[in-house]
């Protein structure tokens, strides 16, 4: 009965096995057949590439900006508060960055703001971040070499949302004062987050979690996010791709199902009861008195 209970969860949730399109590598196989698989399948993505794509794009945080640019006469305390809170909101979008470099050098051709040291902090922030030279701006260059000595996972670096492959970028400027959202990207490990300086970054010792443990015949998933969870791709190798939402087996079943207990027995009920509600439409009950 609890495996039915489990089995029903599972189908009724996930249409179809690998409905996400997100491809999660598992640790232990190979890089260069897991690319290759890629480049076969361009309908797919990595969990790396995934990320990176739902990070280019905030259309809330865009339409906040817009917002500010609308009232470019407030006050000098109003524009930094309203700066600052944006930053906060999450990683800068690819519009955002562009709509924060032709805003924050609108501000700065106002006379009471031209000196102000939060406009100047986020125009030198995303000059670097588009690439543009930073000769007015406290600067440090991005040490990739190092990021790759000191977290050898990590495959990319991500700032606000530009992804940097760790192991052939050499060439990046960024604001030494500029505080940014980084993330450390891999196909293998749940994704780490880092909300500073890019030398407050540089201090940290990370631990990354691997996504997936075990090999093709039994493993466990450790992924952060529900969607992916459910619905994506565990690839072992080209002959072995497994969903992420497989159910347990043997003992590790009985574990889960004990830790999850408080949820699933009364969905299971809920989902039996209406089950068995569908069964008896339409057909007539009749009572009799003992």
């Amino acid at each position: 009965m609890k495996r039915f209970i489990l089995a029903f969860i599972i189908a009724f949730f996930t249409e179809k096995v690998f409905a996400s399109g997100v491809l999660i590598q598992a640790a232990g196989s190979s890089p260069a057949e897991f690319d290759s698989f890629l480049k076969e399948h361009p309908e797919m993505a990595s969990f790396s590439q995934h990320l990176v794509q739902r990070l280019q794009t905030n259309g809330r945080q865009e339409e906040e900006l817009y917002r500010i640019g609308e009232n470019l006469e407030a006050s000098p305390k109003n524009i930094s508060d309203s700066l600052r809170l944006v930053q906060k909101s999450g990683p800068l979008s690819l519009n955002s960055v562009n709509f924060l470099y032709d805003l924050s050098s609108k501000l700065m051709e106002r006379s009471d703001l031209k000196n102000n040291l939060d406009i100047k902090t986020v125009n030198c922030k995303v000059r670097g971040l588009l690439g543009m030279p930073l000769e007015k701006c406290p600067k440090v260059r991005v040490d990739f070499i190092t990021i790759n000595r000191q977290w050898p996972t990590a495959q990319t670096l991500v700032i606000e949302s530009n992804p940097y492959t760790i192991s052939t970028a050499n060439s990046l400027e960024v604001s030494i004062e500029a505080v940014y959202e980084f993330q450390l990207l891999s196909d293998t490990h749940q994704a780490v987050n880092f909300h500073g300086t890019y030398n407050q970054l540089m201090q940290q010792h990370f631990v990354f979690v691997p996504m997936v443990a075990g090999t093709c015949s039994g493993y466990t998933t450790s992924i952060d996010d529900f969607n992916i969870q459910s619905s994506g791709t565990l690839f072992f190798s080209r002959d072995c791709l497994k969903p992420a939402n497989a159910p347990l087996s043997g003992n590790r079943f009985s574990e889960w199902l004990n830790e999850n207990k408080s949820w699933v027995y009364p969905l299971g009920i809920i989902l039996v009861g209406s089950a068995a509600a569908y069964g008896l439409k339409d057909k007539k009950i009749v009572v009799e008195k003992p």
